[in-house]
């Protein structure tokens, strides 16, 4: 049986959703695709995996290969950005993947350069409506505090991913 579930994680947060997939694993049912917030999974009592989610943009095939010589199934991309990959969770000394504090550091700015320069865009774009739109209005409103609250959902997750960097670049 499959089921959908709405979840939303920020991307600073990937080891809660890693968790929570495990939890759902543990639970009987696995994970077998994400798309806007919603996540897929089949149901299965007589097998438990652990899950690990990498963000990486350039990937090839020695990166898949390197997770498949490890014992990783890939599971999906979403974005070509978020890798999620699963092993069975009684395989025994299954070891994550870049899961040391550098990898993690540098994994993390990348994650950062790319949020980045979407919300630089996105300030640049809607700069421009701001200055057009006439400031009267429930739509003006309304608009104005969908897009106030989408730039302070970006400045917490910048703010939530630097955190993360230079904790992980002190364990170095």
């Amino acid at each position: 049986m499959a089921i959908k579930k709405f979840r939303f994680f920020l991307a600073s947060n990937i080891e809660k959703e890693e968790a929570w997939l495990t939890e759902m694993s543990q639970n009987g049912y696995h994970f077998t695709k994400y798309k806007y917030g919603f996540y897929y999974f089949e149901q299965d009592a007589a097998v438990s995996y652990v899950y690990q989610t990498d963000f990486r943009q350039d990937t090839d095939e020695v990166y898949f290969q390197l997770y498949k010589d490890a014992g990783w199934q890939h599971m999906m991309s979403y974005l070509e950005s978020f890798h999620y990959f699963r092993t069975e969770a009684d395989k025994s000394g299954f070891k994550k993947i870049y899961s040391d504090p550098e990898s993690v550091a540098e994994s993390l700015q990348r994650m950062m350069n790319m949020y980045v320069a979407i919300f630089l865009s996105l300030i640049a774009i809607q700069s421009g409506l701001f200055l057009m739109w006439d400031n009267s209005g429930l739509v003006s409103i309304i608009s104005s505090t969908i897009v106030f609250s989408v730039i302070l959902l970006y400045v917490f997750l910048l703010f939530s991913i630097k955190r993360k960097i230079n904790y992980y670049r002190k364990q170095i």
